[in-house]
């Protein structure tokens, strides 16, 4: 089993991000960061971080790490709207971005082994980032890059079996026109303090008429 499998099943069965965090590095302060004056859709790099690549400033003032001939920007964007969902405990947003067949099947799930649903499991994701992170927190940036392996069949066959059913991953391929598996980092602001919020993990995005949706 993938170290990607073997904590992405952690994380489902703590229902919360505290697993995801203790498999990341611990939070770091930024080292201070020369501003730049990017326009919209414009790559630079910082020359004070060479080593974070290429990034662009998008309309919300975030930065975006990742290379354009490799990731549409509209994933990207949807990740950055995946994870502002659980800084500003917006989940109506959260669920209106989970992948169908996954929201139907994790409800039953928790309702059946944890006695709560799928709110209650984000309210508490929600309050381990903001443990994390040392308080209310916004994402500041995003880095997006391809992981070593692509662990996208082997992930949700897993998530079929814990879920009871084998027919979970064709079910999800034949309502999908594409999916993706990328590796992410994520930076927030806490308290004036820019902190490593999520490191080196990996998200599966089922897309679907131009839209993307999560697992998780």
């Amino acid at each position: 089993m993938s170290n990607f499998i073997r904590k992405s099943l952690a994380l489902l069965t703590a229902l919360s991000l505290a697993s995801l965090i203790s498999c990341s590095e611990k939070k770091e302060s930024s080292s201070s960061v020369s501003e730049l004056s990017v326009a919209e859709g414009e790559f630079v790099t910082d020359p004070s971080e060479p080593d974070l690549g290429a990034y662009t400033v998008n309309e919300n003032g975030r930065k975006l790490y990742y290379d354009p001939e490799q990731y549409d920007a509209s994933l990207v964007e949807a990740l950055e709207d995946y994870f502002v969902t659980f800084s500003e405990n917006d989940f109506d947003t959260y669920l209106s971005m989970a992948q169908s067949d996954y929201a139907e099947k994790m409800e039953a799930y928790l309702q059946k082994d944890f006695g709560y649903g799928m709110q209650t499991s984000f309210e508490k994701q929600c309050e381990s980032l903001r443990s994390n992170a040392g308080g209310e927190f916004k994402v500041t940036r995003i880095k997006v890059e391809a992981p070593s392996e692509d662990g996208t069949e082997g992930y949700l066959k897993d998530l079929g079996e814990i879920f009871g059913d084998d027919t979970f991953y064709d079910t999800v391929v034949a309502n999908t026109d594409k999916l993706h598996d990328v590796m992410f980092y994520i930076m927030a602001e806490a308290n004036g303090e820019e902190t490593l919020l999520i490191s080196e993990f990996e998200i599966i995005f089922a897309e679907k008429d131009g839209k993307y949706y999560m697992f998780g």
